[in-house]
């Protein structure tokens, strides 16, 4: 199966803090390791995982270029750029103010896949499957 991932679960998996996912989460997560299933990572959350680590509010285990470079080249990870078809996805989610959420959870509509969230406002905003626990 494939997914799109929110920030946070990804900031959980890049400082393995895997008890911080909810239990549906965690195990997307594994069978991403053991090759069952894909997770796309929007362009907006490398981008929000440099701002904190560059904030020193996520401290990875290697350096922020070291570490998307690996990411990004890992089988079961797909990195998705942000296109003119999210940003029109996105215009019709205006009540989503977070304009980073926004985007996320554009790229999660116009790709069909849930998204790995424990983001409330998401979840309960109906715009997009969410997963978590």
């Amino acid at each position: 199966m494939i997914y799109v991932t929110d920030t946070h679960p990804l900031v959980f998996v890049g400082t393995q803090r895997f008890s911080r996912l909810g239990r549906k989460a965690r195990r997307i997560f594994q069978d991403v390791r053991e090759g069952r299933n894909v997770v796309v990572i929007p362009v907006t959350v490398f981008e929000e995982i440099m701002r904190l680590t560059e904030k020193r509010l996520t401290r990875l285990k290697i350096p922020f270029h070291r570490w998307v470079e690996e990411v990004s080249k890992a089988p079961n990870f797909q990195v998705q750029p942000y296109t003119l078809d999210i940003l029109l996805e996105a215009e019709s989610l205006p009540s989503i103010r977070d304009p980073a959420d926004r985007t996320i959870v554009a790229t999660a509509r116009h790709l069909g896949y849930p998204l790995i969230t424990a983001d409330e406002q998401i979840q309960e905003g109906g715009w997009v499957e969410t997963v978590w626990d």
